[in-house]
């Protein structure tokens, strides 16, 4: 056998980079190399298009085991084979006995965790408005609270929705020290979306530090803190901003907890890391790595060398349509498969229509079996770690981690994240990184199927539902005579009252106290929402007019010289809306001539091949414009040395792979009387 392995392995003897690289330079026949095949990533970190083992030869988590040490390999030391991740979709319900049916629905469907949007505040927005211990018993009704997790997001309402929970669990005869449950109390948060909180945030660490100290002395499975990322991903944030502010917001908040007596090797496992995915499937597999062996970091640093992680990722909203809305389906799967082979703990993947407001049974189904088919049909939860030893990924998880660091030490050495957070500092490095993706996404370096590109006109858009979180005048309640505290004695009174029948509202009304913190605020964007605009647009024309905004191809010649530049002239224009009518080949100028004076488009363009070009576009556009001055006549390519003599005969302007399609398209629209 060695001898035949000799001869197989001679047969094929080992290459070094230099003489791939050599070959590869001879391909692409004079291109240079770096910049066809290395790129600049959102995060400023240059991707080779090829790696090798002696790019991570010294990476010291490679020597280390799933469960331990870094914890880069995976939180646990068996992976998925004890337990797979929690498939917890988020369920949206405004009465409790609409949630009880979701909830069931999701049960019988392979849900793992209860994920229950909670109402925050706005009457106009979805989710569950937990007043009393029966509205909980009611949407918890034939729900096994001690077998299954369940995670609140409850955000300022954390307190009063953890006391009706707890006083609803005891009424249910359930053991409170089994029960895996988790709160989404993030204030921070809170601040950075909305751009104020109404409260004083003092009081409100005060109330975390209770619910945390209650939960370590009596329900050790729970977990009180939330920090979340996705936050700032869906606002157009890169992989490594989103986690340097998840380490910066961690370190605040056990800083705060530290200062009300609480040991952070305690509050750490009842922590919460909540993080987007994105469509970057290598940088986000890498991104969660990454916030595993930065949390062990931090954890190292405060002298909690074993503290548990539990990462609850979604799907990114900031890259999701809603024309084209099916093509979400794949988006999704793709981010999940990232999710997975990244090990996180919990996930939910957001139906295909979940931008809308609303989703459908139907959408949740398929979302859910996404988690189903990853798990029962690929066999994700048999492997440990899959993605350990690519040298890519590995590469690229320290690359990732590294920079996150530098973030989350600029914020520390500048304040902390609070501070920068006042001084906009946050707010504007994410808003630079999301108004280049918005150039690029203009452009098409940044491509989105069903938005700036692969349109499909005929496809139905989802109808957003309109939500206007005004601010609403808080009910009168009745009073509550709890002691405000960072104590575990507050919620015990808080529990005590849930239980004998005092609403939310009025346990968070004796709890809260009155201030204003206001910073910027960091709007939640989705990527393709400029070229839904233009859509938009055109879609009300043709319901004032009869008819979607029209541009004519003059395709010259046989078509299959220039068909694939033909259709990609037409994709160009239907990503704003426009009907192209390019199925139509002309022999000659006069044909074409005539099939544009029989039609109502205002705008034309010519298409041929280059070598057609010279005969055909000067005296086609004197043609043109002596037949329609007034309109816009374009050629689709580039036009070289030809662009004076051809704009000379009329050519008003050149479509092609360097064209600002964005601009382009809102141009022709606004001559066209569209916008």
């Amino acid at each position: 056998m060695t001898n035949q392995a000799e001869r197989l392995l001679s047969e094929f003897p080992e290459h070094t980079y230099d003489q791939w690289h050599e070959a590869a330079e001879k391909l692409l026949k004079g291109a240079p190399f770096e910049k066809v095949l290395v790129s600049k990533t959102y995060e400023d970190i240059t991707i080779q298009p090829i790696y090798r083992q002696e790019d991570i030869k010294d990476l010291e988590h490679l020597k280390q085991f799933p469960g331990a040490d870094s914890l880069v390999r995976g939180s646990k030391a068996n992976g998925f084979l004890a337990a797979g991740w929690e498939i917890s979709q988020e369920l949206k319900a405004s009465t409790p006995e609409a949630l009880n049916t979701i909830i069931h629905e999701g049960l019988n469907g392979g849900q793992t965790e209860l994920n229950i949007g909670i109402n925050p505040g706005c009457p106009h927005c979805p989710g569950f408005t937990p007043e009393t211990v029966a509205d909980i018993k009611t949407a918890l009704d034939g729900v096994a609270v001690d077998a299954i997790s369940t995670y609140f997001s409850s955000g300022s309402k954390s307190l009063s929705t953890a006391a009706l929970f707890f006083a609803a669990a005891k009424d249910m005869g359930v053991d409170i020290s089994k029960v895996r449950v988790a709160f989404d109390d993030d204030p921070l948060a809170t601040l950075v979306f909305k751009g104020q909180l109404k409260e004083d945030l003092g009081k409100r660490y005060d109330q975390m530090a209770a619910l945390t100290a209650w939960a370590i002395k009596n329900a050790p499975a729970a977990q009180t803190i939330t920090v979340q990322g996705d936050i700032y991903h869906n606002a157009g944030a890169t992989a490594t901003q989103e986690l340097g502010y998840i380490l910066a917001t961690l370190v605040t908040y056990l800083e705060e907890m530290k200062a009300r007596g609480l040991c952070p090797s305690e509050v750490l496992p009842r922590v919460r890391i909540r993080v987007a995915i994105g469509s970057d499937y290598f940088m986000e597999i890498a991104k969660i790595r990454a916030t595993r062996w930065l949390w062990s970091k931090v954890a190292a640093a405060y002298g909690a060398e074993d503290a548990p992680i539990h990462i609850h990722a979604s799907t990114s909203k900031w890259n999701k349509t809603s024309y084209d809305a099916h093509t979400n389906m794949l988006r999704v799967t793709s981010e999940a498969f990232a999710g997975v082979v990244a090990g996180v703990d919990g996930m939910h993947i957001g139906p295909y229509d979940e931008i809308a407001g609303e989703s459908s049974e139907f959408s949740r189904r398929i979302a859910r079996n996404l988690h189903i088919i990853l798990r029962e049909e690929c066999g994700l939860d048999q492997v440990i770690d899959p993605a350990g030893g690519s040298s890519y990924i590995e590469w690229l998880t320290d690359q990732v981690a590294a920079k996150s660091w530098e973030i989350f030490q600029g914020i520390e050495s500048s304040g902390g994240m609070l501070e920068a957070l006042k001084a906009g500092t946050v707010q504007d490095s994410v808003e630079a990184v999301a108004k280049a993706k918005f150039t690029d996404i203009r452009r098409r370096k940044y491509r989105i199927v069903g938005g700036n590109m692969y349109p499909d006109l005929k496809g139905k858009k989802l109808e957003p539902k309109a939500v206007e979180c005004a601010p609403t005048e808080k009910p009168a309640v009745e009073a509550a005579s709890i002691t405000p505290s960072a104590d575990a004695a507050m919620v015990e009174q808080a529990i005590a009252f849930a239980a004998s029948g005092t609403t939310a509202s009025a346990i968070a009304a004796a709890c809260e106290s009155e201030g204003t913190l206001e910073i910027k605020p960091l709007a939640t964007r989705r990527a393709v929402e400029e070229y839904e605009a233009l859509r938009e647009a055109s879609a009300a024309f043709a319901g004032k007019t009869g008819a979607a905004p029209a541009i004519i191809q003059l395709n010259m010649g046989p078509s299959r010289r220039y068909r694939l530049r033909a259709d990609w002239t037409a994709s160009f224009f239907e990503a704003a809306g426009f009907n192209v009518e390019g199925a139509t080949d002309f022999d000659d100028v006069d044909a074409a001539v005539a099939a544009l004076a029989n039609s109502k488009a205002a705008i034309a363009v010519i298409t041929s091949d280059d070598d057609t070009y010279q005969e055909v576009v000067a005296p086609l556009a004197k043609a043109v414009k002596a037949l329609k001055p007034a309109i816009s006549l374009l050629v689709a390519g580039a036009p070289g040395e030809n662009e004076a003599a051809w704009r000379d005969a009329g050519v008003d302007d050149f479509v092609n792979i360097r064209s600002n399609n964005y601009e382009l398209n809102e141009q022709l629209l606004k001559k066209t009387g569209v916008l």
